[in-house]
């Protein structure tokens, strides 16, 4: 098990952190990298901090550098900065776990490691140096676990959160092999492409992605194909997954048998139980685990792989609930469901086919449930009625997304956990269908390819998930080795036990990283059966839950979301970029390259502010407020409010929402109807609530249209508190960041601060916005193509009572303007610079009496002002109408604009193949003359498109082809070219091994470049769907594809599926 080190040298003036792999050290020819920040140009405005990766001569270079006094490292796993320093992490310890080849010794080593240790180094400051050093040779007195590491002078590291997350025991690597990807993959990959050196992590499962893109960048930008394979040998890098990893071995010493379970959690949407629930806006689900069991013996290797995952719904869930699972479905069936086909789009790419077993109550109950919530929270049961709603709606037949159902604590009540055996008969034939992933080690030749998953979740996916998950994997697995002869029948019984071990170990570490403990019921993982100890166990765990997840798992997601880059983590870090030097060249062209292959469409927003002066609403009629013209319909509705509840103490204290859920009903059913009044019979579709958010007073409501829905993507609303100076959020912005197809926008609902003579503070409150509001991977306001801000400003007219009331009288508007502060402030280039605002031709919209529209006759006399007002930035944006509306529901008036603007859409794939040519251009002929590729299909397409085929007129009675080791002779093709593949051939070398072609009879669905798409949502989803792949997969094919599994062949016939029952 063998694994490369590195010794840490540093240099300070300036400042480097040096990796000098331990077997080059005394080598005058070798060579190491350095990290380092670069001074940026004035002129970079990406707000980020750039990071240079240099590779340098030992004999040249290394005599600037000082060795720290630090055993050799396994590598960097990333570098982040963090509350104003940049940081550079390190694997100092590390624990083997299992080789998976041990038993197939031809295929190299492919060793796993658990991180135990970690220590971080700041790339500005060698003040945590020492820090460093301490904590890497085991620590001192001073050293305290739960506060992190505190140096002689009680100074905390800013990393020691990060650090001891990182030290869990759940997380995995390996020098060896790309861990992130299932056996299957991997062989498949390594058939497509032509770098089998290069790593390519599947950045799903990657957990350091994030702040390892620094590294990914370098590979693919500044290294060619031989200086990228060197870098991926040395092992600079390593690529961690979150998970377990455990083994298990069995049979004798003629015949030894090997099972390894590997748990790859997800990236994309990951976080603690109750703070992380449901589907996000890409189709990433809380909890979600790929789990691959593993059976290696000397002549095969198996892998049959199983996935968990929340109901891909938007849903939460309270922590503090005893005795009921109640939960608030957020969005409404519509609103879900491009984010629903996201989630399958993946799976389907992936995996081919998916069953979805949802183990939640049944109750009974039939028929569908649409999601409405009033509030006070649906059973479980109605949270499975409203998936399996969303699956039906999808209209896919159940050959390629399958529903099963099965009420778990319904059917094992009474401790009869064998009764799970009936889920296992009921999908009998799927499990035999979707099989699994065999290989010959000896020819290298695949057996069996798995074509479709198993998709389980329960309200946590935890315990009742894990006990199901591991009845299946044994179901799968006895019935392979029966009818492999793996092992004899007598030894059957102890594999099983093994496999049981296994599942237990698997559900513990995945619960603890979810919930903060061991799993429930993990007696009846191993055995089937339950006990008093058992029930003893499960109610310490579920108490000590209780607590975590209330009191301690925001913590724990604060530092999730730090090192994934989620959530709120652009709060406390910034984006860490790669310095370029080719990068406003390698810019220039790309932009120039993108404008001729994309495509350009053009939307309209509804916009609208509207200070409510704290009244709640209690049936008034809305009138005109909403009215469509009937020329243009929206596409996107966006309305902010200040005041939606009043500004006393108790509501900044604690922020009543009530009036928001009443006005996200309300204006849901307001606005579908004035859709319907405007388009009459030519209405097609209606519009939904997508997101909404309040900070006090605050609140912004998004809303979209159907024919929208599916190309919003990347939501995300987050909340600046500006009153009292930062601590309170009487004032301040409810913002969202999202994309329309590859378009960014940042919508702002704020409240200025108020009185005549604060133009300072409301100056203040604008750039404390502005600078302090931070997205995802710390994006800004202004690092969007189109940032709008709707809001009370609360900028006044500086003239006396009766002098505004004249010119008003006489509709001397623009008089009137001329003392409007806004104006005069963004004339002097002091607030909302780069802004632009509509001209006004419309009276001041404050202040009224309350409910009518008279201007202010209290003793205050408040001077008539333009405080309501929309602003917006982009290059594209045509401002169609800019209006207030008369309603008198409040003492302000709502403010409207209608605008117009151009989004993008681009095809990921062409765009990271423009950017590979443009960068092959630095690298001289080795990476200039690779194959586009764009025609081509990768050889795991090629197996799909001919998955497909298979479904459509071959009989179930053909057996699969049985483990050989004698090949049939296969002659070479013809080299493939950028415009023919050899397998594509009718009469090719697969159809001489066995390949039927693709029955021409066969629907299929193509894109409009000819590519042959199975999953039904590739056409719609393209952008999901190419985001997965990596460049290293858009590469020429090897001339010969080992496969004789046929894929037409359906050996379900003889299957019978009998579950095995623990004993």
């Amino acid at each position: 098990m063998e694994v490369r080190r590195f010794f840490l040298h540093v240099r300070n003036r300036p400042r480097a952190v040096a990796l000098v792999p331990t077997h080059a050290i005394s080598d005058p020819n070798g060579s190491f990298i350095s990290i380092a920040i670069h001074k940026g140009r004035a002129d970079d405005d990406s707000g980020g901090v750039r990071v240079k990766i240099t590779t340098e001569s030992i004999a040249a270079s290394l005599q600037y550098y000082s060795p720290l006094d630090i055993d050799a490292v396994y590598g960097c796993a990333g570098i982040l900065d963090y509350q104003g320093d940049t940081f550079i992490f390190f694997a100092t310890r590390c624990q083997p776990v299992c080789n998976l080849t041990e038993l197939n010794a031809s295929a190299g080593s492919r060793s796993v490691f658990r991180l135990t240790q970690a220590i971080s180094l700041s790339l500005t400051d060698p003040f945590f140096d020492m820090q460093a050093c301490r904590r890497a040779s085991g620590g001192g007195m001073l050293d305290d676990p739960i506060q992190g590491d505190i140096d002689l002078y009680g100074v905390t590291s800013p990393c020691a959160q990060m650090l001891t997350f990182l030290e869990s025991g759940a997380f995995f690597f390996s020098p060896h092999f790309d861990i992130t990807r299932t056996a299957q993959s991997q062989r498949l990959r390594a058939i497509a492409t032509d770098e089998p050196g290069v790593f390519d992590p599947d950045p799903k499962f990657l957990w350091n992605s994030n702040i390892l893109q620094v590294f990914t960048d370098f590979r693919l930008h500044m290294c060619g194909t031989a200086e990228r394979e060197a870098f991926d040998t040395a092992g600079y890098a390593i690529y961690l997954i979150q998970g377990a990893v455990d083994s298990f071995y069995a049979g004798s010493n003629d015949a030894p048998l090997a099972m390894y379970l590997i748990s790859r959690s997800s990236s994309m949407r990951s976080g603690m139980r109750f703070l992380t629930r449901g589907v996000d806006d890409e189709g990433g689900v809380a909890n979600e685990v790929e789990t691959e069991v593993i059976i290696v013996t000397r002549s095969l290797t198996f892998s049959h792989v199983q996935i968990r995952g929340s109901v891909p719904a938007f849903w939460t869930q309270e922590g503090l609930q005893i005795g009921s699972h109640r939960v608030h479905i957020t969005r409404s069936a519509k609103a879900t469901m491009p984010a629903t086909q996201r989630h399958f789009a993946d799976l389907l790419g992936r995996y081919k086919r998916v069953n979805a077993i949802n183990l939640l109550k049944q109750n009974g109950s039939s028929g569908t449930y649409d999601g409405s919530d009033n509030g006070a929270g649906v059973p479980e049961a109605s949270l499975g009625q409203f998936y399996q709603s969303m699956i039906t709606a999808m209209g896919l037949p159940s050959s390629i997304i399958a529903y099963t159902g099965f009420d778990y604590h319904y059917e094992v009540k009474g401790g009869n956990f064998d009764r799970v055996g009936g889920l296992i008969r009921q999908i009998g034939p799927l499990l035999s269908s979707y099989r699994y992933y065999l290989a010959d080690n000896e020819s290298d030749v695949i057996l069996s390819l798995q074509r479709g998953v198993q998709r389980t979740n329960c309200l946590d996916c935890l315990d009742r998930t894990n006990v199901v998950q591991s009845v299946l994997s044994r179901a799968v697995l006895s019935e392979f080795m029966r009818q492999n002869d793996i092992v004899p029948r007598s030894a059957l019984s102890a594999v099983m036990d093994g496999i049981g071990q296994l599942w237990r170990a698997n559900g513990n570490a995945i619960s603890r990283s979810y919930a903060g403990t061991g799993a429930l019921k993990s007696d009846v993982t191993t055995s089937g059966k339950s006990g008093w100890a058992g029930f003893l166990s499960d109610a310490s765990k579920s108490l000590s839950r209780l607590m975590q997840n209330n009191f301690q798992d925001k913590g724990k997601q604060s530092v999730i979301d730090t090192l994934l880059g989620s959530g709120d983590s652009g709060l406390v870090s910034r984006p860490v970029l790669l310095y370029d030097p080719y990068e406003r060249e390698i810019a220039a062209d790309l932009r120039r390259e993108l404008e001729r292959v994309s495509r350009k469409d053009s939307i309209h927003v509804l916009l609208c502010t509207y200070n409510l002066h704290g009244n709640p609403y209690r049936g008034e009629p809305l009138g005109s407020w909403l009215v469509m013209s009937r020329s243009v319909r929206p596409d996107i509705v966006a309305i902010g409010f200040q005041e939606v509840v009043n500004l006393d103490v108790q509501s900044v204290i604690a922020a009543d929402t009530a009036n928001r859920r009443i006005w996200e009903q309300v204006l849901t059913a307001e606005i579908n109807a004035q859709y319907r009044k405007a388009f009459g019979s030519k209405a097609d579709g209606e519009y939904a609530l997508v997101s909404s958010e309040q900070l006090v007073g605050v609140a912004l409501l998004f809303f979209a249209h159907d024919a929208v829905l599916s190309r919003i993507h990347n939501v995300q609303m987050v909340k600046h508190k500006t009153g009292l100076s930062g601590m309170a959020g009487n004032k301040g912005c409810v913002a969202m960041d999202l994309m329309v197809d590859d378009t960014s926008i940042c919508i702002v609902a704020a409240h200025l601060a108020s009185g005549t003579g604060n133009v300072a503070e409301r100056n203040s409150d604008f750039h404390s916005i502005r600078t302090g509001t931070r997205f995802r991977q710390g994006r800004h306001i202004d690092e969007h193509d189109y940032a709008f801000w709707l809001g009370d400003l609360n900028y006044r007219i500086e003239l006396p009572y009766d002098q505004a009331r004249a010119l008003i009288s006489q509709n001397q508007l623009k008089s009137l303007m001329m003392y409007d502060q806004l104006s005069m402030q963004m004339a002097s280039g002091k607030v909302f610079r780069g802004y632009q605002e509509a001209e006004i031709h419309f009276p001041p919209t404050y202040k009224f009496d309350d409910g009518t529209s008279t201007y202010d006759t209290s003793e205050k006399m408040r001077v008539p002002s333009w405080t309501d007002r929309i602003m917006y930035s982009g290059d594209s944006v045509r401002v169609l109408e800019y209006y207030r509306d008369e309603i008198t529901f409040s003492d302000h008036k709502p403010v409207l604009a209608m605008m117009k603007f151009d989004v993008v859409s681009v095809d990921k794939a062409q765009r990271r193949e423009i950017l590979r040519k443009l960068y092959a251009r630095r690298h001289g002929p080795e990476t200039a003359s690779s194959s586009g590729a764009q025609s081509l299909k990768s050889a795991e397409q090629k197996l799909i498109d001919w998955d497909t085929a298979s479904d459509s007129g071959f009989g179930a009675s053909a057996r699969l082809a049985t483990p050989s080791l004698s090949l049939p002779a296969i002659a070479l093709p013809s080299p493939s070219s950028s415009t023919h593949a050899w397998w594509d051939d009718e009469q090719g070398p697969l159809a001489a091994a066995g390949f039927a072609g693709a029955d021409s009879s066969h629907s299929e669905r193509s894109g409009s470049n000819g590519q042959v798409f199975i999953n039904p949502f590739a056409l719609t989803m393209s952008a999901m769907a190419s985001s997965a792949v990596s460049p290293a997969a858009q590469v020429r094919p090897k001339p010969l594809v080992n496969i004789i599994d046929d894929p037409f062949a359906d050996d379900a016939a003889e299957i019978t599926w009998e579950p095995i029952v623990p004993t």
